[in-house]
């Protein structure tokens, strides 16, 4: 959270510098509206691609790879929660091949403003 002052730094010899590799995540995603939309499962797979992901959020797992990498997932629930981020519009995903689970990520721009219906018990 931005602050009016500057903080002091508690560690200096433990400063972060970007390294090529680095990876973001978009402060809108705590945004009222989309955090909490979120299952943790669909959290730890966002996690994942977005680390995963180049610069523009591309990257290409099959399931049973990130299930190694996320090993408290199992691959239905990676499914699941994939499925639900593209319906959130969160993520992108195609296929290699029809009905194949395994393709190609890319993780969305969070939009302006966003604000998402939470999902009810019922859904």
């Amino acid at each position: 959270m931005p602050t009016s002052r500057p903080l002091p730094v508690l560690e200096p010899d433990r400063l972060r510098k970007i390294p090529r590799s680095f990876a973001w995540i978009d402060h809108r995603l705590r945004t009222p509206g989309v955090l909490d939309m979120m299952d943790p499962e669909e959290i730890g797979l966002y996690l994942f691609l977005v680390l995963a992901g180049d610069r523009h959020g591309l990257s290409c797992w099959r399931l049973d790879r990130i299930e190694r990498f996320v090993p408290c997932f199992d691959r239905r629930t990676l499914w699941n929660a994939r499925d639900e981020l593209v319906n959130k519009r969160l993520i992108a995903f195609r296929p290699w091949a029809d009905e194949d689970p395994d393709g190609s990520y890319q993780v969305l721009a969070i939009p302006q403003g966003a604000r998402t219906q939470r999902r009810t018990i019922a859904q």
